[in-house]
């Protein structure tokens, strides 16, 4: 049915609007990791305007696993309040791809400070800020080979520890607040999924639902792919890469589509005309598998309402500070 449906796809849906890519002739913003006056600051990309929005979603939307034996009841239910809370969102273009691309965020929020007194009540084992980044490609995808690499769009969620998440966290007594903590002790030993195949590292899961399908008028073949992969859960192995800073204040996962599969590419490609009209939650879980890791809590959610690439920030790293290319085991 896959393959059927490739030869089938066009290169842009006739219900989508016209795509003209962002990039042009303009100088980027340098990014910098000196000084918090210098970086960015969460949502200053300003994504959020021209009929644009988003919204943090407490994650009792997004249905997960649930015990007893899942791999035999396959049962599921809605999940408990996520861990985090989403408070900005970034919508950034660049002509590479950016990794651990939190190193550039001031990522200090002023409205905790205040809310917490300045004092640190943080759960040491977890940090209290969550990243994720979709990095999307731009140029029409390769049949035989993946590009990997060229001008693209930075989809960023920008998250941050919930008191209820932080408690339970720090008390660990649920199936899905043991595994987090497990899978980042992982990570801290392991320094990432390309120095290891710990099998925790196959374990990020996300969820993304298309909620107004109905009202784009997709052609046959968006509509068919709407029907059989809609709010269905994928793993994000081995696409993925995990940025754990050394203080442990923040996690970053960067789910790189640039190195999809073709068909999950061209699916991308063809739709982009469509993205300024869709309204998509998006959520993130660590897959639980066994009883003592059920039930499956979301990490993080948050949805995001006709989002146009014409609103993007266009940025660009500084040869010092610019990471050296992620190898990614198969």
């Amino acid at each position: 049915m896959i393959s059927k449906l490739i030869s089938m796809l066009p290169d842009s849906d006739p219900s989508g609007d016209d795509f003209e890519s962002f990039f042009g002739d303009a100088e980027p913003l340098l990014l910098t990791k000196k000084g918090t006056l210098n970086k960015l600051k969460p949502g200053q990309s300003k994504p959020d305007r021209d009929g644009s929005d988003w919204k943090g979603l407490d994650g009792t939307t997004f249905v997960t696993r649930i015990g007893p034996d899942y791999a035999r009841n396959k049962t599921k239910k809605p999940s408990k309040q996520a861990f985090y809370s989403c408070e900005a969102v970034d919508f950034l273009a660049s002509r590479r791809k950016i990794p651990n691309i939190g190193r550039y965020f001031d990522l200090g929020s002023t409205a905790e400070k205040k809310k917490t007194g300045g004092k640190n009540q943080s759960c040491k084992a977890v940090p209290e800020v969550f990243l994720i980044q979709f990095q999307i490609p731009d140029y029409a995808p390769a049949i035989m080979t993946s590009q990997g690499d060229g001008e693209g769009y930075n989809l960023i969620f920008h998250y941050r520890l919930t008191d209820k998440g932080r408690k339970e966290l720090k008390e660990a007594k649920s199936g899905a607040a043991k595994l987090f903590i497990r899978f980042l002790q992982a990570i801290r030993a392991g320094g990432g999924p390309q120095n290891s195949d710990h099998s925790l590292y196959l374990r990020p899961k996300a969820i993304m639902r298309l909620m107004n399908h109905e009202e784009l008028g997709l052609g046959f073949v968006h509509r068919k792919i709407c029907e059989t992969f809609n709010a269905k859960p994928f793993l994000t192995r081995p696409e993925h890469t995990f940025h754990l800073a050394p203080d442990n204040s923040y996690l970053e996962i960067d789910i790189d589509v640039h190195l999809f599969k073709y068909f999950q590419r061209r699916c991308v490609h063809s739709f982009r005309g469509n993205f300024n009209k869709s309204i998509i939650d998006v959520g993130i879980t660590i897959e639980s598998q066994d009883d003592d890791e059920m039930p499956e809590q979301m990490l993080g959610a948050c949805t995001i309402s006709k989002f146009s690439h014409k609103n993007c920030l266009l940025v660009a790293e500084n040869e010092e500070t610019a990471l050296p290319p992620v190898t990614h085991n198969s």
